[in-house]
């Protein structure tokens, strides 16, 4: 990879800088780290499935014309059980997506057509996601000819502004953020028979390891497990879930999801443009049916192969980039006659340390049994977790804790990775059950809580969950406290749209890397990529030396360990340009290795634009961290300078857009209408513990602003998920199918993992009578 493939506008004039070789004759405790070479990425099987098909019918009579959808008489019924006043079509009529990939950013353009189906003006409510790492700094609509520009301001005075504006009939819009992946949109005053198109554009990095290169667009907020008491005032929001106290804001993230065998009208269509600079050896389709063309080997534009889908679960594309090189990077951009700029280092160097004999290590697997599991993610779950299991060391110790509405330990202490005891584990992971609500919290304090390991070996926490909740950030506030920092927490995500901002942060917070599995993904090979990196030495206690450059603000403040293949991405703002050598430190098995780098800070660069907001997103991302779960005067007041600056959404700033003088006149009244949106891939109303009977009905008016509140999910009176607790829907449970290529792999995986433990037990019993062989390894 060279400099060039790292930028955000390309191509780049030279690379900045580069590593420098280990002198002859330096001692092996201070290494200077040559340029990285990618290491030998492992052959993966991927399931491909095919896309969804629409499944919806037309009202009987009523013409539909091009891109309009109408629901079925019968299902129009169904709807007006829990849905006042619904109408026969939807108000979301499509989205578009548009990315622009240059190294290791991605610019994404989202245009959401709403329309309004009925004879008096609309206000259309939609609750949304976007990737948690999103930096979202452009916002409009456009009704006709006309586009309104919209503006970042302190989210109480947009909400205002918004307000007053649709209480005028002023047409207006309002982007606010619930949490760092969940947003809600406000359109106001839309005409009869209307369409109104809102753009939202953001930029984001890409997920890395090695050559491999992912994109995500999130298409569906999954439903949240709602734990904690409802609270007595009125709900905040509009969605299905009553606000509690654990979760205050629980009717903001909880959009109403639309029956069984429904689809809304929202089709989405995706395109990818992809400019690698350097040759793009493969792309994998992981989520739907792709239309792939490349008119140059570094170029690449992806489309959906049917031109669009439904909004049910995320989209993800992977590729790989030939070469045999990689270059290390910087990218710098400062406007002419800025106070500041910003610099971003792309790190991912690889280190010649010979990997140590793996210290003897506890590993806890905390397995999500929960509803929102049922079907081919708790399939996924197990087959991962099996792999986990086979792949132990015979020095190792191991727990797992599997939880829904209540956690149940394998054993109560941790246990020696013997064959037997690896065994008994796998059958009782075979046997878990999909049912029941994801109290998340419960299952962290069981598995971190109470006396440490008198061994004091290293806890590692493979966290398998789709990590549907509420309570977030409580649950990250636990993760944060001093007696865990010896653990590292490794969450993996499962399912079809898991919640990115919950599994993101554990990992970072805990130190560890996250992963995820798709329904459609070959759980074993990434269990083995799994393994792979957490075998390996890792790169601990990273400073950077900046030398004699003034960088300020650098994010992430505290270096993460680094782990072989997966690049760390570092920013910063400066006001002084200069030219100097860096110097990366850190330390390997316990062995200090450093690599020196070129850096120049320009006193002008037009190119990188992206850098500035990428830098303040993570800035802001630092602060939330830092103060997650006991928000501060102090961190708000800098979150809300810095989006107010940037202009960014932020928990505490809000885009608005409201057209400054009326264009004509308002006619009737004002309705309100919430987009409902589809549930999730492999996901059904029974299983998430909400059918539709229980749920309560929206209100056709913003004037009764709130509405009953929706019963909680009860603590489960049945046996633990081990037994066969409670479940429904999928394949005995979720069991589903398992491909003949999945079980051979599994089957031979556990085969040899076996063999290894029982010729390390043989190794190690000849070592303990042979003084001779106290230097044989595994």
């Amino acid at each position: 990879m060279n400099a060039q493939s790292l930028g955000s506008s390309l191509p780049l004039r030279r690379p900045l800088f580069s590593g420098r070789p280990l002198p002859p004759g330096r001692p092996l405790q201070s290494i200077w780290l040559p340029l990285i070479t990618p290491i030998a990425v492992l052959a993966s099987v991927f399931v491909f499935s095919v896309v969804a098909q629409a499944g919806y019918t037309v009202l009987g009579g009523t013409p539909v014309t091009q891109g309009q959808m109408r629901v079925d008489e019968g299902d129009l019924e169904q709807l007006k059980a829990t849905h006042p006043s619904p109408s026969p079509s939807f108000t979301l009529k499509e989205t578009r997506v548009e990315a622009d990939i240059s190294g290791v950013l991605a610019r994404v353009r989202v245009s959401q057509v709403f329309q309004n189906p009925h004879s008096q003006r609309l206000e259309a409510l939609y609750v949304f996601p976007l990737p948690e790492n999103c930096a979202v700094d452009a916002y409009s609509f456009q009704i006709g000819e006309r586009v309104i520009v919209g503006e970042v301001k302190r989210k109480a005075e947009a909400r205002q502004e918004y307000e007053q504006a649709r209480d005028e009939g002023r047409k207006a819009a309002l982007l606010e953020q619930e949490r760092a992946n969940v947003f809600s949109q406000a359109v106001a005053n839309i005409p009869a028979g209307s369409e109104v198109t809102v753009n939202i554009e953001y930029v984001h990095p890409l997920e890395i390891d090695e050559d491999r290169y992912v994109f995500r667009f999130p298409m569906v907020v999954g439903p949240r497990y709602i734990p904690g008491t409802q609270v007595t005032r009125p709900n905040v929001g509009r969605g299905w879930a009553a606000d509690t106290d654990q979760v205050p804001d629980a009717s903001r993230i909880t959009p109403d999801f639309l029956p069984e065998g429904m689809r809304n009208g929202n089709d989405v269509f995706v395109s990818v443009n992809i400019d690698g600079a350097m040759p793009i050896q493969q792309i994998v389709p992981v989520t739907h049916e792709l239309d792939i063309q490349q008119p140059s080997e570094t170029h690449a534009v992806v489309t959906l192969k049917n031109q669009s889908t439904i909004a049910d679960k995320d989209f993800v594309v992977e590729y790989r980039l030939a070469g045999d090189n990689s270059t290390l990077a910087s990218l710098a951009h400062r406007e002419s006659g800025a106070k500041n700029g910003y610099v971003m280092l792309a790190l991912q160097p690889k280190w010649s340390v010979e990997p140590a004999e793996i210290a003897p290590r506890e590993m806890i697997l905390v397995l999500d049994t929960s509803g929102s599991m049922n079907g081919p993610a708790i399939s996924q779950l197990r087959l991962f977790a099996d792999h986990v299991l086979d792949h132990l060391n015979p020095d190792d110790r191991f727990r797992i804790i599997a939880f829904s509405d209540r956690s149940t330990a394998f054993r109560p202490t941790p246990i020696e990775a013997n064959d037997a005891n690896i065994q008994s584990a796998k059958q009782f992971v075979r046997g878990l059950r999909a049912g029941g609500g994801t109290n998340l919290l419960p299952a962290l304090q069981l598995a971190l809580g109470g006396d440490a390991d008198e061994s004091a070996r290293p806890r590692y926490m493979v966290l398998m969950t789709d990590a549907l909740v509420g309570n977030d950030h409580s649950i990250l506030h636990y993760l944060q406290k001093p007696e865990f920092q010896d653990a590292r927490v490794f969450p993996i995500a499962f399912g079809a749209a898991p919640n990115d901002y919950l599994i993101s942060r554990a990992a970072e917070m805990g130190r560890g890397f996250s992963m995820q599995v798709t329904n459609q993904d070959n759980s074993p090979a990434i269990a083995e990529r799994f393994h792979e990196l957490t075998s390996q030495p890792y790169m601990t206690d990273l400073q950077i030396d900046w030398g004699g450059l003034v960088v300020k603000d650098q994010v992430p403040a505290r270096l993460p360990d680094l782990y072989a293949g997966k690049p760390l991405i570092v920013l910063g703002r400066y006001d002084t340009p200069a030219t100097g050598t860096i110097t990366l430190k850190g330390n390997v098995s316990g062995q200090a290795v450093q690599m020196g780098l070129e850096l120049e800070l320009p006193e002008q660069e037009a190119a990188h634009d992206s850098i500035g907001p990428v830098w303040a997103r993570q800035r802001i991302r630092q602060i939330w961290n830092r103060n997650v779960g006991k928000e501060t005067p102090q961190g708000r007041q800098e979150i809300t300078e810095l989006g107010l600056k940037h202009q960014l959404m932020t928990q505490y700033t809000s885009f608005i857009a409201v057209e400054k003088e009326l264009s004509t006149p308002p006619q009737g009244q004002l309705i309100t209408e919430a987009v409902p949106v589809m549930m999730p891939e492999g996901m059904t109303e029974q299983s998430v513990g909400r059918p539709r009977a229980a749920a309560k009905p929206n209100q056709a008016s913003r004037q009764a602003a709130t509405r009953a509140a929706s019963p909680q999910p009860q603590a489960s009176t049945n046996p633990p998920p081990a037994s066969g607790g409670n479940y429904s829907g999928g394949s005995g449970g979720g069991g589903g199918p398992i491909g003949p290529i999945t079980g051979i792999v599994s089957l031979g995986g556990a085969a040899a993992a076996m063999m290894r433990r029982r010729k390390t037990r043989s190794t190690n019993e000849a070592n303990a009578s042979d003084p001779s062989n106290k230097d044989l390894t595994r």
